[in-house]
């Protein structure tokens, strides 16, 4: 209600909740996801509430976690005009038998292989990229990851995170670019002892 107040000028007095529900939603995006955006789905369900707040003319919808820690406000998300694309459906994911994870040589500028990843990690890999979502056209970007995913009918290759961005945790597929910062999680464990080339000189 304050935000409300200070940023969209909406008096105190004319704000009222017009509904609170409790809900459950299969990912962190709590049913309220950005276009171009990836979130956790390895919790799900994930439990919370939705509040509509009113003046009696316009209606705000909000969706929070179980103790409002994190809140999303929906109906402030603008959907974009680029391509709907699911990546994992177009690029067969869920029929990958391996995962391996590049790295950048920063000598060479060829990917190197970094490890191979367990099973468990590539299903939820390709269940966060399981999502109808708009795609904007890729920015140029030098990348320093890849994932490799080995399918019947070859490799699919998603790279990430770019040296000049590294916090966004930028994916680019087939000429487009989204956001996961979600992969983070998963492949850390895959780093250990391994720092990131450039992040000391990149621009976050």
């Amino acid at each position: 209600m304050g935000r409300l107040h200070a940023e969209k000028g909406v008096s105190f007095d004319t704000q009222s909740i017009s509904l609170v529900e409790t809900a459950e939603w299969n990912s962190a995006a709590l049913g309220c996801p950005n276009p171009g955006v990836f979130y956790n789905k390895s919790a799900a369900p994930y439990a919370g509430m939705v509040y509509v707040i009113t003046n009696g003319t316009s209606f705000w919808e909000y969706h929070s976690n179980h103790d409002d820690s994190v809140v999303r406000r929906c109906s402030e998300i603008n959907p974009l005009t680029d391509p709907i694309v699911n990546i994992s459906q177009s690029a067969d994911l869920h029929d990958a038998t391996k995962l391996t994870l590049m790295r950048r040589d920063t000598d060479t500028g060829e990917f190197v292989v970094r490890r191979e990843m367990s099973k468990v990690d590539m299903a939820l890999l390709a269940n966060i990229l399981d999502l109808d979502t708009n795609l904007p056209a890729a920015q140029p970007c030098n990348t320093i990851f890849r994932l490799d995913f080995e399918i019947p009918d070859g490799d699919v290759e998603i790279e990430f995170i770019c040296e000049k961005n590294y916090k966004t945790f930028d994916v680019f597929w087939n000429g487009m670019q989204g956001t996961a910062l979600v992969i983070g999680n998963i492949i850390g464990p895959y780093l250990t002892g391994d720092p990131i080339p450039s992040l000391p000189t990149a621009t976050p």
